[in-house]
């Protein structure tokens, strides 16, 4: 008999570890919406042509290919189809793969946008949380199958978005526990800048990719793919003089003038980066925020502003980017609609709040309430009660099998129940409720009545 287990790089989410989930997802979710964003939904599976192209060399890689149903002597001409079955006669040789996992969730949001662009009113803000899958090799915060949480609009240029976005990760960073998050800012026309001061004579995007490697193979290894793609070290150099990190301001944007000698395109950035500062001049924010020059973000559509944001110490990298792309919907056939967002790594965030034990208190003990009782009369009245509490929104567990009152108190404790309501005859005779509070072992008796405030007052 075969041992049952998980392909590699996926994972099980049993309850306990669905409630911390859906804690991070509660939180992200509810600013989404605080801030204008409507939800969205698109199918696991897009055509692969749909998804091939997008995301650069690298990217096309990692893409799932879904292999076909049909026999590829169904896909050719007959006498291609004859010669195949001659040489391969017992063999099914499936045909071209058409259909592919969605690797993000930014492709599949143009797509919907260009399909339904005459349903749609611009700007359109839309948040999206599903799966997305990736063939690569798992390793600690890092799976073939996780969960994004994204929020773009597209239809305006306006920088308000960026700005608003900076505030978004801001409070959602600041609702997990996790203020000492690091936002980096970067602008893809700082980088088309650099290409155009070196005057490198290869593609903008290869320049971004290998940079982007920099926190992989670190300087030394993006020097030597340069030299090798025929940069010269005076020029590698000159390059690592330009990157600098720094606080966001007026003056230090000032001083980028200089430094990239009034370059148009560096020009165009800094006025952006304006934008926002001054879209937030009144916001007070809590994470650390810094314009980071080496920040690439190897995705092939991006053309404005880029965002990553990591939290020191964790071990893990980034836990969630983005930016803005021009020209995505493009592709597609809609031209000049303009889009930006980000994308959270829930599963990334979980394995911080887990290994730094940062989980609020609230997620020590089940949020539910468990009724417990003595024989078939008491359990039937518990369940009538139990409808009360579950009409004023409590959630309620009536214990569903006759055994022993100690027996259903190990049930309660191992499913960390905080209170456990004891339903015997004198209750059911006076209408009163035994309320055990199962961590300080306190018992009470209230009426149904007062029962109903109490819980509500306890934010059961």
């Amino acid at each position: 008999m075969q041992k049952p287990s998980n392909p590699q790089g996926t994972r099980d989410f049993g309850p306990d570890i669905m409630q911390k989930r859906d804690f991070i997802l509660g939180i992200i979710k509810n600013i989404f919406i605080k801030y204008g964003f409507e939800p969205l939904e698109t199918p696991a599976l897009e055509k692969l042509s749909m998804l091939t192209g997008k995301y650069g060399d690298e990217g096309d890689k990692l893409l799932y290919k879904i292999r076909s149903n049909r026999e590829i002597t169904h896909e050719v001409d007959d006498d291609k189809a004859q010669v195949i079955r001659e040489n391969f006669p017992n063999q099914w040789i499936p045909g071209v793969s058409k259909l592919g996992l969605r690797y993000d969730l930014t492709v599949p949001f143009a797509r919907y946008v260009v399909q339904h662009r005459n349903e749609i009113t611009f700007p359109f803000r839309r948040y999206q949380i599903q799966p997305v899958w990736r063939a690569d090799r798992p390793q600690k915060g890092r799976f073939r199958e996780f969960t994004q949480c994204d929020a773009d609009c597209i239809g305006s240029n306006s920088l308000i978005h960026e700005a608003d976005l900076v505030q978004i990760y801001n409070e959602v960073f600041i609702q997990l526990g996790l203020p000492n998050a690091i936002l980096k800012i970067n602008h893809r026309k700082f980088l088309e800048a650099m290409v155009d001061e070196l005057k490198l004579d290869f593609p903008v995007t290869k320049f971004t990719s290998t940079l982007d490697k920099l926190d992989k193979i670190g300087k030394d290894g993006v020097i030597q793919e340069l030299l090798n793609l025929g940069v010269t070290q005076e020029m590698c150099n000159q390059l690592f003089q330009m990157i600098t990190n720094t606080t966001i301001t007026h003056d230090s944007l000032d001083q980028l003038s200089t430094a990239f000698n009034n370059n148009v395109l560096a020009l165009t950035a800094i006025d952006d980066l304006r934008s926002i500062l001054q879209y937030t001049e009144a916001i007070q924010f809590v994470i650390k925020i810094e314009l980071d020059l080496s920040l690439a973000r190897g995705l092939d559509y991006y053309t404005g502003c880029i965002f990553e944001a990591m939290i020191p110490n964790s071990g893990i990298g980034s836990v969630s980017g983005g930016g803005r792309y021009d020209n995505l919907t493009g592709i597609f056939g809609l031209n000049d609609v303009s889009g930006v967002g980000i994308s959270f790594g829930v599963d990334r965030i979980f394995e911080i709040l887990e290994s730094q034990k940062l989980w609020p208190i609230t997620h020590s003990s089940n949020p539910s309430i468990l009724f417990c009782h003595f024989d078939k009369d008491t359990q039937i009245y518990a369940v009538k009660v139990a409808n009360q509490f579950r009409e004023k929104g409590f959630r309620v567990l009536v214990y569903p099998d006759q055994k022993k009152i100690n027996k259903q108190f190990d049930f309660a404790n191992a499913k960390r129940f905080k209170y456990a309501i004891i339903v015997g005859k004198e209750e059911m005779e006076t209408n009163m409720l035994s309320i055990k509070n199962l961590m300080t072992g306190k018992q009470e008796k209230r009426s149904i009545e007062e029962s109903l405030i109490f819980f509500d007052r306890e934010k059961i």
